[in-house]
Order: C-alpha cells, then sequence, then structure tokens
C-alpha cells in the first residue's frame, strides 16, 4: 500500500469517527464474536473504553443478553430495536447489520439514544390523563346525580326523563324546580359546544334557578334574572344557552312558560290529539344589554302530557334521509300518545339510535311530565 494511498485512509477513518465522536448518541459496533470493535468517544466518556471486550461487559451484566438483539441483527439480517438501561437511564438501542463487499454480514452497529427524560414525561402524562379521566368520571357522575328523579312531585306531576351525553360530560340539563306546594317549575336548557366547559355552565343553570327559591314562580322574570347572572360571567361571545321554562300551577291546572331561544318546542299531548308550545325568545348570551320575555298559559288536565328535548334528538342524522327533525318527535307522540311517559320516552331514544344506526353527535336530553 503506498503511503499516499494510507494516508488517504487514515484520513477518511478520522473523518468517520470525528462524525461519529459528535453525536450525542452512543454508537458501538459488535463483530461476530460479540467483542467490541468500535466505539465512539461520548459513549467511551459515559462508560469507558470497552473495544475488544464482550459486549454485554460495557452494559454492567455479567453474562451475555438474552434474545441479543446483535446476534438476531446478524442472523435475521435486519434491523431491531429494544430499551436497555444503563447506569439507571433508559437508552432506545437500534442494532443494524453491516456488510462487507460481498454483500456478507460481518458485524452489527448498535446506535443508543438516552430516552430516559421522555419515558420519564411520557409516564407523567400518562398519571396526569388518569387522574383527569378519574376526575371526569366523578364529575359525570355527579352531573347524573343532580338531575331530577323520576317520581310524582306533589301529587300532581310525575317526571320521567332520559340523558345520554355525546361526551363524558353534556352540555344539556333538565330540571324540576320545586316552588311551593302548589307551583312545580320545570325547565330544559341547551349550552352551546360540549365537555368541561358546557357542564359547567349547566351547574351555572341549575345552581341560578335553585337560588330564585320561590321566585322563580314567574317564568319570563326567572329568564331574565337568569340573563344577567349570565353577562356578569362576562364569558366570550360564542357561548350562548338556549332554555325553556315554565311554571305548573297544580290549583288551577294552568302550565306558564317563556322560551329564551331554545328551537326544539316543547310537545303537549292530550287525549284527543298533540300540539307543540311555540313561543320566541332571544337566548341567553352577552350580544344585548337587556331583553324581555313573553309568557303564554294553557291548561292542563289529568292525563296531559308535556314533553321537553334538545336538539341532539332532532340533529340526530342519516347518510340517506337526512335529520331526525322535530316532526319525527311529533308523529312518535301521536302514534304512542297512550303510552306511559317512561315508556314513550324510550320508544323516541330507540327510534333517534336505529335511525342515525347509533351515531348520534350531540348530547340527548329529554324530558316528559304527566299530570296525575
Amino acid at each position: 500500500m503506498t503511503k499516499d494511498l494510507k494516508n488517504q485512509l487514515i484520513k477518511q477513518q478520522r473523518f468517520f469517527e470525528d462524525i461519529l465522536s459528535g453525536m450525542d448518541d452512543w454508537v458501538r459496533v459488535i463483530g461476530l464474536d460479540n467483542n467490541i470493535i468500535f466505539m465512539n468517544n461520548p459513549m467511551k466518556k459515559k462508560i469507558g473504553n470497552n473495544v475488544g471486550k464482550p459486549c454485554y461487559l460495557s452494559l454492567g451484566k455479567t453474562a451475555p443478553c438474552e434474545n441479543c438483539i446483535s446476534n438476531r441483527t446478524i442472523i435475521g439480517e435486519k434491523s431491531i430495536t429494544k430499551e436497555e438501561i444503563v447506569n439507571g437511564r433508559i437508552y432506545s438501542v437500534v442494532s443494524s447489520p453491516i456488510r462487507d463487499e460481498n454483500d456478507q454480514i460481518y458485524c452489527a452497529v448498535e446506535v443508543f439514544r438516552d430516552i430516559t427524560e421522555a419515558r420519564a414525561m411520557e409516564a407523567l402524562i400518562l398519571e396526569q390523563n388518569k387522574k383527569m379521566k378519574n376526575d371526569l368520571d366523578f364529575a359525570k357522575q355527579l352531573q347524573h346525580k343532580i338531575l331530577p328523579a323520576n317520581k310524582v312531585y306533589y301529587e300532581a306531576l310525575k317526571i320521567s326523563s332520559i340523558y345520554i351525553p355525546s361526551e363524558i360530560l353534556g352540555g344539556d340539563v333538565y330540571d324540576v324546580v320545586e316552588i311551593n306546594e302548589d307551583h312545580i317549575g320545570l325547565y330544559i336548557a341547551d349550552v352551546s359546544g360540549h365537555g368541561v366547559t358546557s357542564s359547567m355552565m349547566t351547574m351555572f343553570i341549575r345552581q341560578t334557578l335553585k337560588n330564585l327559591g320561590k321566585d322563580a314562580i314567574n317564568p319570563d322574570v326567572t329568564l331574565k334574572y337568569l340573563y344577567h347572572r349570565y353577562r356578569e360571567l362576562n364569558i366570550d361571545a360564542q357561548y350562548y344557552i338556549t332554555i325553556f321554562y315554565g311554571v305548573y300551577d297544580k290549583t288551577n291546572k294552568l302550565f306558564t312558560y317563556s322560551n329564551a331561544g331554545h328551537n326544539c318546542l316543547p310537545i303537549v299531548i292530550r287525549r284527543d290529539g298533540i300540539e307543540e308550545i311555540e313561543l320566541p325568545g332571544l337566548p341567553i348570551c352577552t350580544l344585548f344589554n337587556d331583553v324581555e320575555y313573553g309568557t303564554k298559559s294553557i291548561p292542563l288536565e289529568k292525563g296531559d302530557k308535556i314533553l321537553f328535548y334538545t336538539d341532539g334528538i332532532t340533529e340526530a342524522h342519516n347518510g340517506e334521509e337526512g335529520f331526525f327533525k322535530s316532526q319525527s318527535v311529533l308523529q312518535l307522540c301521536s302514534d304512542h300518545k297512550e303510552k306511559d311517559i317512561a315508556e314513550l320516552l324510550q320508544i323516541i331514544i330507540d327510534e333517534v339510535n336505529a335511525f342515525s344506526k347509533g351515531n348520534v353527535k350531540d348530547d340527548i336530553a329529554i324530558m316528559a311530565g304527566e299530570i296525575v
């Protein structure tokens, strides 16, 4: 070998060694006899120069690794990855075959990348996600527990309901407000969006109306009070609430109601027919400084039913037929007006699920009251 050629080879070797030594990753080459042929400088500085020694010794082991990836790389002729703990730190190790000029594998190169911090971060994220899931599960239980019980209130009004959030937490809420022995408040509300923000707003609605007590007897005044309490929260204009609120006077058998933008109109079911309760009104939002809500009243007799629901039902979608729509709810109420309210609600939910093939995208809330 000429002197020039030898110098060129030495220069080329130093060039590649400089590249490998400039890496943060460790690099070593393992021969067919499992001895180390080469180690880059970062690896030597951390665990010592073990060139010429068995590969497992540099990892602090006294015997060859089970399922040695260098051997498997050489035999299987493909790259293999594993994780290895060295001096208390976690490394991702990639072993790849090296071939000679005759395309024969004669050694394996291993690259060690320190992933200790990444694994610690993953463990932290998993722990935080677990805690968040537990918190959300608790919030879900709480949200369901505060919904009104299915029972008879003040020996005057039998209530039944079903609530199906589209996520762990939902943005629909309904409740029974026990104003006094003669008056029972009923409402159903839909908060824009889903998830934690919307669920918190449902708690705000419920607590605000509960705090009104006997003053919740006038639906228009109640909704106006809710409107101004909402504006005090200074929430972004993209959020809003729609709510339908009514009060049943059991002495006069009269249902008086107001509507704040709730477009799923309640349905009154009588023995001789059904009708939607229609009354316009602005939603609860921050767009207007002040609002006024109108009121209407309808008589209700023993056996009459009133159905409340949210747009999770009417917006259930079928690719071939479009949306479920309120006309479908009206038709089901007409077809099954003699059914008990609990059975009627389940029929509607079953029809919605069948229509959408179980692919409902929005929260579903439905509540019915029957005069007893």
